[in-house]
């Protein structure tokens, strides 16, 4: 009895110090798990005055697993969620994005709108050092769901045009600005904007119906389908295969057509579609579904410009759509034509174009134009051209091989009948400048009084056409190699300026601009005798 009763004794002790133990092990596995978000994103980028917009990535080490979510700002605004899945959308260690997905519809428990709705997922800007206050250590656990990435991207491109964003590129949140942007299983989209310096949420109705597309199934078949449709459209049409010696075309569909086949849906194919073509590396090619953008290549393009500082550096200044104009005292001109979009824009321009009768000389700041209409740019040239002139050469695909290309078609443009502007101009460019406008560009170099400044332009013209792929899916497809009037492609490495300006993104202010203030410079290296000759610098011709 006594031998049995302290072997129950010892089995008691060894139960309860397994259990203290196991309890200790728990205890050390959830905190090795927790994750000091704020430590693994650490900020080094802010808000800047020149909306200065980044690229993202976000990959499976961006997903992370929440015990919860809890939002709350006085009495005003309050959402809770249980369990969830947080996906990141990140510039190197700066978290731009965050999309939220709960396991279960959270709850608004707090709004002037919305609440007692059921919270699908949530879209959020904020400032990139807020990830770890929004998000704390002791509700994020291990790593999360990869399949949701896909998913957080797809939320990404349809809501990223509608906070802090600068042509659907994220830039930097004031650090007091928190956006919320809720889909709900009651069908509303719930927009708010927290001001936490302020302490105040205003609640955006305008958003209310524009709620994330539903994705459309694909039938059997379907997929390979479109898939075949896209990559044989390229493969016969188009042009820069030949000077993009890396690209394996044949191997990109034995890699990427696989993945179609397994495609539920129209988004889960243009996802596949736009990975396969991000290996072209071409800004003119992008894939849209239901009228919204994958996200499709892109590169880091400076904006060499303050278009704040123009009005202060020229003193008196107008607007029209896709115009901004001023003059100087001492007599320069600036007209900034900012698109090539507008039809409207030829009798505007040459409206303003007449109102610079008399100055000493002429800026042309191209730097915030992407393109447009080539043709409406080649009006525009014509008022500064002496006689009809080649600027610039193309070719066209015209076999099955890729090396098959058509001999090469001159473009050319020709002098208005009416005005010719005879004094010195000079045309500011950057990597912003892009496709019709970088054609623009070499208009305007051809002519005889034009000196370019600033830095290379974006290197990207494809004269593309759009291709129906099928299931609301749509791809942007170029046709052309873009090449100079020497016959050199411009693809990737733009046109080269005459003169270039170096400067960095400090350097642009609401006051300053060193690009715009070296043009002005060196227009005013004029002389004298050189302001008497172009004292009607816009003259008839005869």
């Amino acid at each position: 009895m006594v031998t049995s009763a302290l072997s129950l004794q010892l089995v008691w002790r060894s139960l309860k110090y397994l259990s203290i133990f196991g309890l200790l092990l728990t205890f050390l596995t959830v905190t090795a798990v927790a994750e000091d978000l704020g430590k693994k994103y650490t900020a080094n980028l802010d808000y800047s005055k020149q909306f200065r917009a980044y690229n993202w990535t976000s990959g499976q080490q961006d997903v992370w697993s929440l015990k919860s979510f809890h939002y709350k700002l006085a009495d005003d605004f309050e959402i809770k969620l249980g369990t969830s899945q947080v996906v990141f959308g990140c510039h190197g260690t700066n978290v731009l994005w965050a999309a939220v997905f709960p396991d279960k519809p959270g709850d608004v428990l707090s709004a002037g709108a919305g609440k007692g709705e059921h919270i699908t997922s949530i879209w959020m800007r904020f400032h990139p050092a807020l990830v770890g206050n929004l998000f704390p250590s002791d509700t994020v656990g291990e790593q999360g769901d990869v399949t949701l990435v896909e998913q957080a991207k797809v939320l990404a491109n349809f809501k990223m045009r509608s906070s802090w964003h600068n042509k659907g590129r994220p830039v930097i949140p004031l650090r007091e600005s928190i956006i919320f942007d809720l889909e709900t299983k009651e069908g509303s989209r719930r927009f708010y904007v927290i001001d936490t310096g302020k302490n105040e949420v205003k609640y955006v109705d305008a958003f209310r119906q524009r709620t994330l597309p539903v994705a459309t199934p694909l039938k059997d078949g379907g997929a390979l389908e479109i898939f075949d449709t896209v990559w044989n459209a390229f493969d016969r049409e188009y042009a820069m295969f030949l000077i993009k010696p890396d690209v394996d075309w044949k191997s990109l569909r034995k890699k990427y057509r696989p993945l179609a086949t397994k495609a539920k849906s129209n988004r889960e194919l243009a996802q596949i579609l736009n990975e396969m073509l991000k290996h072209l590396k071409d800004l003119h090619v992008y894939v849209k579904v239901d009228g919204n953008y994958a996200q499709g290549f892109n590169r880091e393009r400076f904006f060499n410009a303050s278009p704040a500082a123009a009005a202060h550096l020229l003193g008196s200044f107008d607007r029209r759509k896709g115009l901004r104009w001023g003059q100087t005292k001492d007599g320069i001109g600036y007209i900034a034509v900012d698109n090539l979009v507008n039809e409207s824009l030829f009798k505007d321009f040459e409206t303003v174009l007449k109102e610079m009768k008399g100055t000493r000389g002429l800026i042309l700041d191209l730097r915030a134009n992407g393109g447009g209409s080539e043709p409406l740019g080649a009006k525009l040239a014509g008022f500064f051209v002496d006689r009809p002139r080649v600027y610039a050469m193309h070719q066209y695909r015209n076999g099955d091989q890729q090396s098959d290309l058509g001999t090469r078609q001159k473009r050319t443009f020709a002098p208005n009948q009416n005005w010719y502007y005879r004094g010195p101009v000079i045309v500011l460019q950057g990597e912003k400048t892009m496709s019709s406008a970088e054609a623009f560009v070499l208009m305007l170099a051809q002519c005889p009084n034009v000196t370019t400044m600033g830095d290379r332009t974006a290197g990207s013209s494809g004269n593309p056409r759009q291709l129906n792929a099928g299931a609301g899916i749509i791809v942007n497809l170029p046709r052309w190699i873009a090449l100079d009037v020497n016959a050199k492609p411009i693809d990737s490495v733009g046109v080269q300026p005459d003169v270039k300006v170096k400067a960095t993104h400090d350097e642009f202010t609401k006051t300053q601009d060193p690009i715009l203030n070296a043009a002005l410079k060196q227009l005013r290296k004029n002389t004298e005798e050189q302001k008497t000759k172009s004292e009607a610098t816009l003259i008839p011709r005869s």
